[in-house]
């Protein structure tokens, strides 16, 4: 909010509102029964699952540099760079979805799109 509250008035009518909605056992039921569509839900059980998998590849891939300089096998030191990589494209992946969703946010809230340069 911009800092404005409502009147007397609006409140009075936005508590008429919300009290007729309590009251339609159709809508309760209805609304309770929502849910995402399938590819929604897909998607944030993906989202999910992203901070999981960062979790446990972070410190791999740690470790897994550290054993390469210790070893300085080959097969340590390619294992270390697929799973880097990977882990880098992953954590680019939340920063770069992180950053336009706070874009977003600050449209939304401003209300008027904000003037940028083409990228």
């Amino acid at each position: 909010m911009d800092g404005r509250r409502l009147s007397l008035r609006e409140q009075r009518i936005l508590a008429e509102i919300e009290a007729s909605l309590r009251r339609d056992r159709k809508l309760d039921e209805r609304l309770r029964e929502l849910r995402l569509p399938r590819r929604l839900r897909l998607l944030s059980a993906q989202r999910r699952l992203r901070g999981a998998e960062l979790s446990l590849l972070i410190p791999t891939t740690f470790l897994l540099l550290f054993a390469a300089i210790r070893t300085a096998g080959l097969g340590v030191i390619i294992g270390c760079c697929v799973v880097g990589s990977v882990t880098l494209l992953l954590l680019s992946g939340v920063l770069r979805s992180r950053v336009e969703r706070r874009r977003q946010e600050r449209v939304a809230a401003d209300g008027s799109p904000r003037l940028t340069s083409p990228e």
